[in-house]
């Protein structure tokens, strides 16, 4: 797994393509595959019949999930931990919702028919007929440590992922993170050689001294965060691109630590943080990313 290539961005496609297909469709990754995007992040959630599916919500979104008849969805409190798989794939989220505050944001992307909620075993097929040399999955574990009845424990969780991964042939392909550092625990534990990254998110309020966030890792300044990951055992460091500057890239460089960033989409802060010298960026527009690279001669894969 090359996490980290010198003079080298890694390209992420978040969530698929968001920006342009919807999120976490086998459609959006399948786009990346098509366009020569060989990496990508998505997000693993648990049904009520303990199968990971491939959504970042804890709850259906009304933004982009219609019911079986064709309807927007208004309750905003139906969890995917409490929906079988046969119950989940009732609902259609090929069509974001462009009324909406979160439709607002992504006004160009397409919509497409008879979209479901995939299982995560779905994903791994796709990716396994588009199996690249310098493929590269990151798998977000969805968790919170500060709401119950959401998921299973993160260590019920972890093994029912890793169980799934376990039966496809891409496990070296992998990398796993989490916002909720009690499931990178889980995950080291149940194996240490297993790649993890520390996703962190200062604008969310999550990091600070001893936060549940961080399984109530001392913390005294956020400078330190490179150092205490690394310390962890951890194989990257997934910030929101707004946290970072160049003093805190050097630090996680000069720790051997690869800092991948999210959720870039502008031209200009893509531009920075290249300058910063970031190993990945996760995007929206992974095509805008991909062009950007070629017209500024900037080397990407």
């Amino acid at each position: 797994m090359i996490l980290s290539k010198p003079g080298y961005i890694k390209i992420y496609g978040h969530r698929g393509a968001r920006g342009d297909l919807p999120e976490n469709t086998l459609e959006s990754f399948r786009y990346l595959f098509e366009n020569n995007i060989h990496a990508y992040e998505t997000d693993i959630l648990i049904s009520k019949d303990l199968i990971p599916v491939i959504t970042h919500d804890f709850k259906l979104d009304p933004s982009y999930t219609k019911d079986v008849n064709g309807n927007w969805i208004e309750d905003e409190n139906i969890k995917i931990i409490d929906l079988t798989y046969e119950e989940i794939l009732k609902y259609n989220v090929g069509t974001l919702n462009k009324l909406s505050r979160y439709g607002r944001k992504f006004i160009n992307q397409k919509s497409l028919d008879n979209q479901k909620i995939q299982k995560l075993s779905d994903l791994l097929k796709l990716s396994s007929d588009n199996d690249f040399d310098d493929l590269l999955i990151n798998l977000e574990i969805k968790s919170t440590p500060i709401e119950e009845g959401l998921t299973p424990s993160p260590e019920d969780t972890v093994n029912i992922v890793i169980d799934e991964v376990s039966r496809s042939n891409l496990s070296d392909k992998i990398i796993y993170s989490s916002f909720d550092w009690r499931v990178l625990r889980e995950i080291k534990e149940r194996d240490p050689k297993i790649p993890r990254a520390h996703l962190t998110s200062g604008a969310k309020g999550k990091i600070y001294d001893k936060s549940p966030w961080l399984d109530f890792t001392p913390l005294h300044s956020e400078v330190e965060l490179p150092k205490l990951i690394k310390a962890l055992g951890g194989s990257a460091w997934h910030p929101n691109y707004k946290d970072v500057n160049k003093e805190v890239i050097e630090i996680s460089r000069n720790e051997g630590l690869p800092i991948n960033v999210w959720t870039v989409n502008r031209e200009q802060d893509m531009l920075r943080m290249i300058d910063y010298g970031v190993d990945g960026i996760m995007t929206d527009y992974p095509l805008k990313l991909k062009e950007i690279c070629d017209k500024e001669d900037i080397n990407w894969f």
